[in-house]
């Protein structure tokens, strides 16, 4: 029980990093706490090809954010301020988040594994709910209206949560 609950402190802690510095301006921290934090999980799944599938798994779940945000920016369903930038259309910090999120989908999210609907609902809530504190936060801008933002945001990860499980199911089952 320890370990599920240091995680979910740790994915909290990255995700104020980075959040919370792309608002106050250090857009670098998040990505540096979540590169901490994939380096210490890695150090959890055994050595060779386990090891080596998460780190895919993690480099795969980075690519997917970056286009699924890049996408969402170029529409212009999602800004961010000057001070928020690092990167472009997406940011670092965003692109991180995707990673981290990746990196507890084997232990905190491992009730919703194989559940796709499951994960599918909680992704379209859980979605735009995350964009819209980074909004409050002042780490980004969602436009052109909250309705459409929220719309697309909730399409976006209804699509991205069961096919990260997906992923991560491969990649923990592969021989």
């Amino acid at each position: 029980m320890t370990r599920p609950i240091v995680s979910l402190a740790a994915f909290q802690a990255c995700w104020f990093a980075c959040v919370g510095g792309a608002a106050r301006g250090l857009p670098w921290l998040g990505p540096l706490a979540v590169a901490a934090y994939a380096a210490g999980y890695l150090r959890t799944v055994p050595s060779g090809r386990a090891r080596t599938r998460q780190a895919w798994l993690l480099a795969l779940a980075g690519a997917a954010g970056y286009v699924a945000d890049s996408i969402l920016v170029l529409s212009g369903v999602l800004t961010f301020p000057p001070q928020a930038v690092l990167g472009w259309p997406s940011t670092a910090w965003m692109v991180a988040l995707w990673v981290l999120q990746a990196a507890i989908l084997g232990g905190v999210m491992s009730w919703m594994r194989g559940r796709f609907l499951v994960a599918s609902v909680v992704g379209a809530v859980g979605g735009p709910l995350a964009y819209l504190a980074g909004e409050r936060m002042g780490a980004a801008m969602l436009g052109p209206s909250h309705a459409a933002a929220f719309a697309a945001i909730g399409v976006e990860w209804a699509l991205a949560m069961p096919l990260l499980l997906w992923m991560e199911m491969r990649a923990r089952l592969a021989p």
